[in-house]
């Protein structure tokens, strides 16, 4: 991350130790990549090289070249086995399937077993400061946002996606419209939904409350997750507090769930105006070609395919890229979205899951992050579609560079 002088390097003790120019140009680098840029691609034939994809392959080819980096074997051992599961799952399928697909998971988790060498705390306290910065931007304007564009309707204040010359435009597909309440709701201009723009201020505000909180910069931020009229980073904020730290403290994690259960019933029973917003979701989970049904339920009905396809099917998947092909086989009469858990056991198998979930979980909790990060990244990762994009994956890579191994010393030049 700093060439040719170390990517961190001492300083006087009164200092203490700090990433070089170099190194938080790098920091940077990665997150404007990912909060700002990642709808700009270079369009090789129908596959998008987005910035972020690019950014994220070229700063871990200078960790590696600089020798900053370390390599993890553990997490190595676990992505070739996984790969070779996934390629005989692939070789073997009867569905259509994409070496693409595969080839992408795979350049995505492969840096998850590089890590900084001996980089001190301080280090990865600039990485988390440096996202809540560029976090706390998007809030802002995703809140002028939403005014501005319910107020004039310009689709060019809708998304920058719009304002990109065709040759480098990422493919995608939208939602802007709140479902039945026709509002435009926000993604910040630079990010593809509000979903995205909900989990990315989430994150922030999070990071924010276990580290400075400092109050004017969490209310911007909640600010903006409230406005983004989603409910995925308020879930995954949830998990993060919720879910246990450890094996002892589930039946503390139990106790929380029922409160939390009982606490959203009785605002629910009290009819408070404004609220109707947020409760009128937990409907969609019974009601086909809404978000959460698409998310959460519709992705059941293919799995049970893909069981019923046989033991082969079942523990090594029906190849890499077969999910969203095959939802059109089947003929569904709904919208089937592709969250990691279903997309990855259809694909890769139990085998395959079982083996990549390893491969984050083993990344994560391994990491300086607090567990109520890590829980929430973990959270967001399996239960939303984001395992084959780069944004989501360079930025745990990027909050995770830091072991929770203390160094022995001090990193030099």
């Amino acid at each position: 991350m700093a060439a040719p002088a170390a990517a961190v390097r001492s300083q006087p003790a009164s200092s203490g130790t700090e990433l070089s120019k170099s190194g938080r140009r790098a920091v940077w680098a990665s997150i404007i990549s990912v909060l700002f840029l990642s709808q700009i691609a270079y369009n090789i034939n129908t596959f998008p090289a987005s910035t972020d994809l690019l950014c994220y392959a070229a700063v871990t080819a200078y960790l590696l070249i600089s020798g900053f980096a370390s390599i993890e074997f553990v997490s190595l051992a676990l992505f070739f086995v996984a790969l070779v599961f996934a390629c005989f799952g692939t070789v073997t399928a009867t569905s259509s399937t994409s070496w693409t697909s595969l080839m992408l998971l795979f350049v995505l988790y492969a840096p998850f077993s590089i890590r900084l060498k001996g980089a001190p705390e301080e280090v990865h306290e600039y990485i988390l400061s440096a996202y809540v910065s560029a976090a706390t931007v998007i809030a802002c304007i995703a809140l002028v946002q939403i005014v501005l564009v319910n107020a004039t309707k310009s689709t060019m204040l809708t998304n920058i996606y719009f304002n990109l010359p065709e040759a480098i435009r990422g493919a995608g597909h939208y939602t802007f419209l709140r479902e039945g309440g026709g509002i435009i709701k926000p993604n910040g201009f630079f990010l593809r939904e509000s979903a995205d723009l909900s989990l990315i201020v989430a994150l922030a505000l999070i990071i924010e409350f276990g580290s400075k909180a400092r109050l004017r910069t969490m209310g911007i931020l909640a600010a903006g997750l409230l406005c983004s009229l989603s409910g995925s980073g308020l879930l995954a904020i949830t998990a993060g507090f919720l879910l246990p730290r450890s094996v002892l403290r589930i039946p503390l994690f139990i106790v929380y769930l029922v409160g939390l259960v009982l606490a959203l019933y009785l605002l629910y029973s009290l009819d408070i105006p404004g609220l109707d917003l947020w409760f009128d979701r937990l409907s969609e989970f019974s009601t086909p070609n809404t978000s959460a049904y698409a998310r959460f339920v519709a992705p059941m009905q293919m799995i049970g395919h893909s069981f019923d396809n046989g033991p082969l099917a079942t523990w090594f998947g029906n190849g890499a890229g077969s999910y969203l092909r095959d939802v059109q086989l089947y003929h569904m009469d709904y919208e089937v979205n592709d969250p990691t858990w279903a997309k990855l056991i259809y694909e890769y198998g139990i085998f395959g899951f079982v083996l990549i979930f390893a491969i984050l979980l083993q990344r994560l909790y391994s990491s300086r992050l607090r567990v109520e990060i890590c829980n929430f990244l973990l959270f967001s990762w399996i239960s939303i579609g984001v395992v084959l994009k780069p944004s989501f994956a360079l930025i745990v890579w990027l909050l995770t560079l830091v072991s929770a191994q203390r160094p022995a010393g001090r990193v030099k030049s």
